[in-house]
């Protein structure tokens, strides 16, 4: 899906979003600043971690990282940058705050957190119920669900097994007398829904982005998530699509959804859907997802490696397979 119309944005050029400062973007990182005084230090933080991961020769992490920048309720870079850490701070964070933001159907609120007198923000999940969706059919009973928040913790895992790195971390945390996950909030980020509506934005890169629908596509596929939308697809000044509000994922279904716009696969996805592995899946998400979820999983992995791999036999592995660029690449192809 296209936005409204097209602007041409370089690696390291602004990008203006609703009067509220600017999302300016370097080495494929997200960094802000303000009219009302430059936040300069996140670029100077972006140096130094990348040096010391050069340095270290790793990011801090077993599970894939991705290139995000994550900022305190400020604006600056947050002194943990890697998941573990992260979720640690969710865990133990004291809350400042709590404030509902009327947004969907799971009750989300956003917190304010303070840790090590770093203060960050959160969407804090307890959604946890059953609905019945609609029959499609006037012959057919509708089918019962269960809407919970403990399924954004699945996402989550799987997403990290597969390496895709796109759903933000998050943890199960009971704050007062309600059980919920908390999820580090994506800052200076916008949804999909608020990019369209705002006239004269669109992908700088359109190639990239149908390519990062088609991931999105597989693992809404894989984890059976009806309830994707422009809402719940958050993009930030590169472009990059970032996936959360899967409280409805993980249905009782071994079908695959919309097959017919599975055209194309992420070759790391490809490759780490093919070797997962079965006893450390379970290992994962066996605290989130029953016997009968991750079975039904299991199954929908299958039939998306017969559909890709039928795709690969007919039409050639270069056809279906494919590489994401990093942000701004097409640019830096069109200046060669």
């Amino acid at each position: 899906m296209a936005l409204s119309a097209r602007t041409r944005l370089g690696p390291s050029e602004p990008l203006e979003v609703g009067g509220r400062g600017e999302i300016s973007r370097a080495h494929g990182t997200t960094l802000v600043s303000s009219r009302s005084g430059p936040k300069r230090l996140a670029l100077a933080a972006l140096v130094l971690l990348a040096a010391v991961q050069a340095a270290t020769g790793h990011g801090g992490q077993a599970t894939p990282a991705s290139d995000h920048l994550w900022l305190d309720a400020h604006g600056r870079p947050l002194p943990f940058q890697d998941h573990p850490a992260i979720q640690e701070a969710m865990r133990s964070a004291r809350v400042v705050s709590r404030e509902s933001i009327g947004q969907g159907v799971s009750g989300t609120e956003k917190l304010l957190l303070e840790k090590d007198e770093t203060l960050f923000h959160a969407a804090f999940r307890t959604v946890d119920r059953r609905v019945r969706q609609p029959p499609p059919g006037p012959a057919r009973r509708g089918t019962v669900l269960r809407d919970a928040a403990v399924f954004e913790c699945a996402a989550y895992e799987l997403s990290q097994l597969l390496g895709m790195g796109r759903v933000p971390p998050v943890v199960e945390r009971r704050i007062g007398t309600q059980d919920g996950t908390v999820q580090i909030w994506l800052e200076e980020t916008r949804s999909e829904f608020e990019l369209r509506e705002q006239e004269g934005l669109r992908p700088s890169d359109l190639d990239r982005w149908d390519l990062q629908r088609q991931i999105m596509y597989a693992f809404d596929s894989l984890i059976a998530n009806f309830d994707r939308n422009e809402g719940n697809v958050m993009l930030d000044g590169s472009w990059n699509m970032w996936f959360i509000d899967h409280t409805r994922a993980f249905k009782q279904s071994s079908e695959l959804r919309n097959r017919d716009m599975l055209t194309q696969c992420e070759r790391g996805f490809w490759n780490a859907l093919r070797e997962l592995d079965e006893d450390m899946l379970r290992q994962r998400l066996e605290p989130y997802l029953g016997g009968r979820q991750i079975s039904n999983l299991l199954t929908r992995r299958t039939r998306l490696i017969r559909h890709f791999q039928a795709l690969i036999d007919e039409h050639g592995e270069d056809a279906v397979l494919f590489d994401l660029p990093p942000p701004g690449a097409q640019k830096a192809d069109q200046n060669d």
